[in-house]
């Protein structure tokens, strides 16, 4: 039991840690895991000696290592899809000019597991790893599209529907109405819901027996993610390749 207990304090440690960029004293760290100090610079000892922990030899804090990213950047290239949509996301960016996002969903959040950043001056702020709610995001609307009712449930029990904005949509009922649209449609808009000045449309990517397993999104400011372009040219070209993605994936679209 006590060894299980201790593969437990490291995750705990490595979650932690991983929220604090520019790292976290030990004495913070134990405080926050409810443990003594001793216990922590214990188990620090070790995940440092095998690089998953890094210590700033100015600050005193701690920090995730280059192991870490060893193991995330492992489990990306084992993830066909990044590979399988590599192109589409590409060809996206350079036709729509903005940012361009491929995601999936774990435990009822978005993950960012691929991005193509625009050329533009002004560009959002968006990495590789990030999570995400799902009720609010362009990307995250298109994953639930291919949610059953009970999953939708389970979902605002764990998640709720908080608000960002006020677009956010934060009753079952809105999302709902907006998922039996972005069924019918194809496709999925995030007007300004998760934050103000930003506009985003997502399609959902389908898989061999036809579940959604991803989405790619298109995402900017509203001056040049203007509602016109969205609903035009936009929608088409991230239907067109959102389809072709799929394709590849094995789904045939009856």
């Amino acid at each position: 039991m006590a060894q299980v207990q201790s593969v437990e304090r490291t995750f705990s440690i490595l979650e932690i840690v991983a929220q604090y960029p520019s790292g976290i004293s030990i004495t913070a760290l134990a405080k926050e895991m409810d443990l003594a100090k001793s216990t922590v610079h214990r188990l620090l000892g070790t995940l440092v000696a095998r690089g998953y922990v890094q210590k700033d030899a100015h600050t005193g804090y701690y920090q995730l290592g280059v192991q870490c990213l060893v193991l995330a950047s492992s489990l990306l290239n084992n993830l066909d899809i990044r590979s399988i949509a590599k192109d589409a996301l590409h060809r996206l960016a350079e036709y729509a000019g903005e940012v361009v996002h491929l995601c999936i969903h774990d435990q009822n959040e978005v993950v960012y597991i691929d991005k193509v950043e625009s050329e533009q001056t002004l560009r959002m702020y968006s990495q590789i790893g990030k999570r995400a709610l799902m009720h609010c995001t362009g990307v995250g609307k298109a994953l639930l599209s291919g949610f059953s009712e009970q999953a939708i449930d389970q979902l605002v029990k764990e998640k709720g529907l908080p608000s960002f904005t006020d677009t956010t949509i934060t009753t079952k009922e809105e999302l709902e109405q907006s998922l039996k649209t972005i069924q019918e449609q194809g496709y999925a808009i995030d007007e300004q819901e998760h934050e103000m000045g930003i506009r985003c449309i997502a399609a959902p990517i389908f898989d061999h027996d036809g579940h959604v397993v991803a989405a790619i999104s298109i995402a900017g400011p509203i001056e040049r993610m203007t509602k016109e372009r969205v609903e035009g040219d936009l929608t088409r070209a991230i239907l067109k390749e959102s389809h072709d993605i799929s394709a590849k994936l094995g789904y045939l679209n009856k």
